[in-house]
């Protein structure tokens, strides 16, 4: 009885023939640039337990990007570093339930994810692949900022000891605050953030190849970010309820992002690349010696 393979080398007989497939495959290279939007969503357990806060959705630009890629049969590699803007926006909302004012959190980071394809659909001229990416993250810009009208806030019970001599409880020990007017106040700054992130993300791509040389491209993907952005010492601040706008709790960053490109493309195929080494490797040299003679000598003359 032939004995079943263990489950730890099945991934790599697949990478192997994987590997194996991509020596003889054509291979398919693309550079170029691309642009899109991000739909963002801040993800944090403060904000959604805090009634002073409601969501609200925002469209934002994603500025630019530039793409390269690889393809085989089957499957291909990208690599697209790109700036986008993510973080959401919310609206502040009074003891009523009615509308007094907006927290902005707006955050811009830079990024190079590298991603896996999986083409499902592979005519020639034209792809739709599954992608799956993780990227290294670094914050360019990040600030949070808050602005109401004069209203009644509903804060904690924590808080009213530490807070300002203008913001007045409706009577003495209730939650229930009469704040002043509050514009552009800033929550957060750069400083308090992390600058490096990390982020994962799935989602779909298109490949249309117009001609025998460009390529049009459609990109959408759901990206987590895979880290606290905030520092610790702001979150100590938070925990120990020395924050007056924020409650306890994780955040995380997730946005939605779709992007149109246009690159050149190029075929290669493997026999005529490793025929064009092998002719750089003969062509290549040979290493002479630094002295103009043969070399220098290995004994001394003889002695007179």
């Amino acid at each position: 009885m032939t004995p079943k393979p263990k489950p730890a080398v099945i991934p790599v007989l697949a990478m192997l023939c994987l590997w194996v497939q991509s020596l003889h495959a054509q291979e398919v290279h693309s550079i170029g640039i691309f642009t899109g939007l991000t739909v963002p969503y801040t993800w944090d357990e403060g904000i959604q337990k805090d009634p002073r806060y409601r969501e609200k959705y925002k469209i934002r630009f994603a500025p630019f990007g530039f793409h390269y890629g690889i393809d085989y049969q089957g499957y291909g590699f990208t690599f697209d570093p790109s700036v986008f803007n993510t973080g959401q926006h919310f609206n502040v909302v009074n003891v009523s339930g009615g509308h007094v004012g907006e927290r902005k959190i707006d955050l811009t980071y830079i990024h190079a994810p590298f991603g896996f394809k999986l083409h499902m659909i592979d005519l020639g001229f034209f792809k739709v692949s599954f992608v799956a990416s993780v990227s290294a993250a670094f914050m360019l810009r990040g600030q949070e900022t808050i602005t109401h009208s004069d209203a009644i806030l509903k804060f904690q019970p924590a808080v009213l000891p530490i807070l300002p001599p203008e913001y007045e409880p409706t009577f003495p020990g209730s939650t229930e605050v009469i704040s002043p007017v509050v514009s552009d106040l800033k929550l957060l700054k750069v400083s308090d953030y992390n600058r490096f992130q990390a982020f994962g993300a799935i989602g779909f791509r298109t490949d249309w190849d117009v001609s025998e040389t460009l390529r049009l491209s459609m990109d959408l993907r759901g990206s987590y970010g895979l880290l606290e952005p905030r520092k610790s010492e702001y979150l100590s601040k938070v925990n120990a309820y020395e924050a007056l706008y924020d409650l306890p709790g994780a955040r995380r960053d997730l946005l939605v992002l779709f992007t149109v490109g246009v690159s050149r493309t190029a075929e290669i195929d493997p026999k005529e690349k490793r025929s064009m080494v092998s002719k750089r490797k003969e062509r290549k040299p040979r290493k002479t010696s630094k002295y103009p003679w043969p070399g220098p000598r290995n004994t001394k003359p003889p002695k007179n």
